[in-house]
């Protein structure tokens, strides 16, 4: 594999070298040809068709340019099973509009990242092709081999990139040649699920019966033109990028900040089979009518338990709760709450989006977010699962959803598994298929929500996912390209929010937010964080609901320096305790922690230290998080990556590392909540106040009292 420092390498040579692979290494790439990519079409008969199509619609020129790029070129038997399914019988039959569209979808930007191997195609999950706002989505499935036995990497659910062929590198981009027309996604939602009736008649049903694929739902806009509108109207409010360098964290770091483009709008669909609610609740998609009775019977026993604490009264159990088509579109009826559990409020545009997979320690903890749904006051835990934490699952490293692992809190529920069909992909949704159905219900709130729930900040938002800003870029370019400060941003881009752009967010004119992109040698978990920076910044935002009960609510940090700032925290706007200094290691004796390298790695000594540092409000990092080291960084590409001590620092043992009680709170579970954070540091326009990881723990687990929740 590449090293970090040799891609940047390679990066600022190609702008100034005539032959920038001239000087590359041997293992850099499969092959060497000196050829540029129109060059590379041009040169093999098996790719003639498309470079007729890439001729028709003029990007010739382009594909001979000096860049970067990456192409994915169908092979004329592929061009041959497209042009049958859609009834061309030549070349000459497709319209110059649908070459355009072909040329441009098999075409990518790579500014930055060599998309040269299965791991960083995998690491990066999905990339923006020529057609603006539609994305390529890379996964490997061992379900898909070839005649070798080898997988292979899917693109769109769909195409499979040739094993034999991929890899190959030209002057100006690299080459990973498909079996299949990759096909851009066209369809809002409503009129995709359509497109997929005959897997799923039941759910697009309910989904039709509830209003859900109405122009305010799943067939709003993919884009909201408003926001440009207002970045039109106003340039100077809204620079791109930021006028000024940013610091933080460190003194010697410091970060271009780049304005969204755009401000996209989408939905995450999990949708139930028509196969599954056959076997698994016996009802028949042959007779629709009464299949979707049996649903809404469903759940009416799933959702009567629980409607209280949602904040449903008896009168709306008498005006909403009946077999009605105009009640069904109320989200107060138990038809339009199954299926809106079953939705999300963001788009994630493959598997590996779900999750930042870096810097969880598998050993001890599975990798998991919890984000809202389009069910009123709830929240949906995703999950990648692992033996070594639930030696009951059925595949280790499959993706669940609302599953728990036996503890000593909870018992185990096995959750949902995810899988992904073929063309999962509309214009402003994705579709994944569940193996059960959803609900937060009795089981979800009590038991499986009966846990330490950590979420990473960056999931707070739903612009940040569905407009591609999380998990943007190559957390391996680290180096001199840490900082960030060119502004073609090489190794991935780091962004400011506008006001407004936000929903549920309320930023002050004097804030800078500040979304900073993965970087793996960091401290935070998985490498990137929220940073408020600004004279006298001033945010407040919502926490993922929660079922009624009284929680400790922690803020995880990388603090100790002089950038670091103090603000005082709010919680649904009552101040709670003194301001917090993130200026402070955990040895300070304020907070009174000790590593436990420092204590012999004597476990009484640490569980005694870790009771002194409960009683003054803070907890050490996690055991189950950790950072690699710098020099190790190119050596574990393929996420997420096995705990190599020496090699990589545990959260536990790292004095920048710990969290910090906010407040024992009683929460109700049909409100939404809030924190506030609010600068109070005299010197904070260049000190930021970091946001890493939050955690949500019933008052009843909470502790250092022997089964270790606040360990790992």
């Amino acid at each position: 594999l590449m090293s970090a420092g040799v891609m940047l390498l390679l990066t600022l040579q190609m702008n100034i070298f005539t032959s920038c692979n001239d000087d590359m290494p041997a293992e850099s790439y499969y092959t060497f040809t000196g050829e540029m990519l129109d060059d590379y079409l041009k040169n093999r008969e098996q790719f003639s068709m498309f470079r007729q199509v890439v001729e028709r619609a003029g990007y010739m020129n382009v594909l001979h340019s000096r860049g970067k790029y990456v192409m994915f070129p169908p092979t004329n038997d592929a061009m041959y099973t497209y042009m049958a399914e859609h009834h061309y019988a030549s070349l000459n039959d497709i319209p110059d509009a649908v070459c355009d569209t072909l040329a441009r979808g098999h075409l990518a930007d790579a500014v930055g990242t060599d998309y040269n191997t299965d791991q960083v195609l995998l690491q990066m999950g999905s990339i923006v092709n020529w057609l603006d706002i539609h994305y390529l989505t890379f996964e490997m499935s061992g379900d898909k081999v070839d005649k070798d036995n080898l997988p292979y990497m899917i693109v769109n659910s769909n195409s499979n990139i040739i094993n034999t062929l991929k890899n190959d590198s030209c002057e100006n981009g690299m080459v990973h040649p498909v079996d299949r027309v990759i096909l851009p996604a066209t369809d809002l939602g409503g009129d995709f699920l359509n497109s997929k009736r005959g897997d799923i008649s039941i759910f697009y049903e309910i989904c039709r019966l509830t209003g859900m694929l109405e122009e305010d739902k799943l067939n709003r806009p993919y884009e909201d033109v408003t926001y440009m509108e207002r970045v039109n109207s106003d340039p100077s409010k809204y620079p791109d990028p930021w006028p000024e360098n940013i610091q933080s964290g460190f003194a010697n770091e410091h970060y271009r900040l780049k304005r969204p483009d755009r401000r996209l709008q989408g939905y995450t669909i999990f949708a139930v089979t028509d196969e599954v609610f056959k076997k698994q609740y016996s009802i028949d998609a042959a007779d629709l009518d009464a299949a979707i009775d049996n649903v809404y019977d469903l759940a009416v026993e799933l959702y009567s338990p629980v409607a209280e604490d949602m904040g449903i009264t008896s009168e709306d159990r008498a005006r909403y709760w009946k077999k009605d088509k105009e009640a069904y579109k109320n989200p107060k009826n138990p038809l339009n709450m199954f299926i809106s559990y079953h939705i999300l409020d963001r788009r994630f545009t493959s598997l590996e989006k779900f999750i930042n997979l870096w810097g969880t320690n598998t050993l001890y903890a599975d990798p998991t977010e919890w984000v809202n749904t389009m069910l009123e006051h709830s929240s949906m835990k995703i999950e990648r699962v692992y033996q070594s934490v639930d030696r009951y699952v059925e595949q280790s490293g499959d993706y669940y959803l609302n599953h728990a692992a036996e503890t000593d809190h909870s018992s185990r529920v096995r959750g949902a598994k995810v899988t992904v069909p073929a063309d999962n992909l509309g214009l402003n949704c994705s579709l994944y298929y569940v193996d059960r159905i959803l609900a937060y219900d009795t089981e979800m709130r009590t038991n499986v929500m009966n846990t330490r729930i950590r979420t990473d900040f960056m999931t707070l938002w739903p612009e940040l996912t569905t407009n591609d800003i999380r998990l943007n870029g190559s957390p391996f370019m680290v180096g001199a390209n840490t900082y960030d400060i060119d502004e073609t941003y090489p190794a991935g881009k780091n962004y400011y929010m506008p006001v407004g752009y936000l929903d549920n967010v309320s930023i002050n004119d004097d804030a800078i937010f500040f979304v900073m992109r993965p970087h793996n040698t960091f401290y935070g978990w998985g490498g990137d964080e929220i940073n408020f920076l600004g004279p006298s910044y001033d945010v407040t935002f919502r926490i993922p609901s929660l079922p009624s009960g009284n929680y400790e609510v922690r803020i995880g940090i990388s603090g100790g320096h002089d950038t670091r700032g103090v603000a005082q925290i709010y919680f649904d706007g009552r101040p709670q305790g003194i301001p917090i200094d993130m200026r402070l290691m955990i040895d300070d004796p304020s907070i009174g922690g000790k590593l436990p390298g420092d204590l012999g790695n004597d476990d009484e000594a640490i569980m005694e230290n870790n009771q002194t540092l409960k009683n003054n409000g803070f907890y050490r990092g996690p055991r189950s998080m950790f950072h690699i080291y710098g020099g190790a960084a190119t050596k574990y590409q393929t996420p997420p990556p096995v705990f190599m001590a020496g090699e990589m620092g545990r959260f536990d043992n790292i004095r920048e590392n710990y969290r910090i009680v906010i407040c024992k709170v009683d929460i109700t579970g049909d409100e939404y909540h809030t924190i506030r954070v609010r600068s109070v540091y005299s010197s904070a326009a260049g000190a930021a106040f970091m946001l890493d990881y939050l955690e949500l723990v019933p008052s009843t687990i909470c502790g250092v009292d022997g089964f270790g929740e606040d360990l790992y």
